[in-house]
C-alpha cells in the first residue's frame, strides 16, 4: 500500500489519524475522573505511562459526559463492537480511533507480527492513506515529535494547543486527573 522504501512522514500520519467533534457535556456530566489502581502502562509512540493514564482519563470522561461519540464499528475492519479508543495521540484523545478488541490487538502486535498485521491492513484499507495502512512497523515518537514543536505545554491535555476542548468542557473538566510532575499548574 504504502512506498515503505520512503521515510516515514510523522506529520502526515498525525493528519490521517480520525478527528471526532466534540459536544456539550450533558447537564449530569460525572464530577471526577475515572482513577485506576492497576500499573501505569508502558511507554508507546514515545508517551510514557503517566501521558498514557492521563488521556484515558480524559477519554472516559468524555464518553461519559457525552462529549465523544464513539462509532458503532471498528475504523479498520468495520466489524461491530465491542468498540474502544485506542490511543496513537495521547495529546490529541478527539483523534484516538476505535477499534475492535481484534484489531486492537492486532496493531499492538504489530511489532512481533507484522505480516498478520499487514493482512488486516491490505484486507480494509481502500486508498493506503487510511492511517493505520501509513502505521510503520516500527514505534515512532509522536510525542518527542509533538513535544519538539509545541514544548511540553502540549503534554497539558485539558488545556493543549492542539487539542482545544470548547468552553463548555473545560469549565466542567474535574480536578484530579492523574499529575504530569513536567507541568506546573
Amino acid at each position: 500500500m504504502t512506498d515503505r522504501a520512503a521515510p516515514f512522514d510523522i506529520d502526515a500520519y498525525i493528519e490521517a489519524l480520525p478527528r471526532r467533534v466534540l459536544s456539550a457535556p450533558r447537564p449530569n456530566a460525572p464530577t471526577r475522573y475515572q482513577v485506576w489502581n492497576y500499573p501505569l502502562l508502558k511507554d508507546y509512540h514515545g508517551f510514557t505511562g503517566t501521558e498514557r493514564r492521563r488521556a484515558g482519563q480524559l477519554g472516559h470522561w468524555l464518553i461519559a459526559a457525552g462529549c465523544l461519540t464513539l462509532p458503532e464499528r471498528c475504523e479498520i475492519c468495520a466489524s461491530p463492537g465491542p468498540i474502544a479508543q485506542h490511543g496513537e495521540n495521547y495529546y490529541d484523545v478527539p483523534s484516538d480511533p476505535a477499534l475492535c478488541r481484534a484489531c486492537h490487538r492486532a496493531i499492538h502486535l504489530r511489532f512481533w507480527q507484522w505480516d498478520a498485521w499487514r493482512k488486516i491492513v491490505d484486507a480494509s484499507a481502500i486508498t493506503g492513506e487510511e492511517w493505520f495502512a501509513l502505521t510503520p512497523r516500527h514505534s515512532i515518537d509522536i510525542a518527542g515529535h509533538l513535544r519538539h514543536r509545541w514544548g511540553w505545554r502540549v503534554a497539558d491535555i485539558e488545556r493543549s494547543p492542539i487539542m482545544s476542548l470548547p468552553d463548555a468542557i473545560a469549565v466542567v473538566l474535574p480536578d484530579n486527573m492523574l499529575a504530569l510532575p513536567r507541568l506546573s499548574r
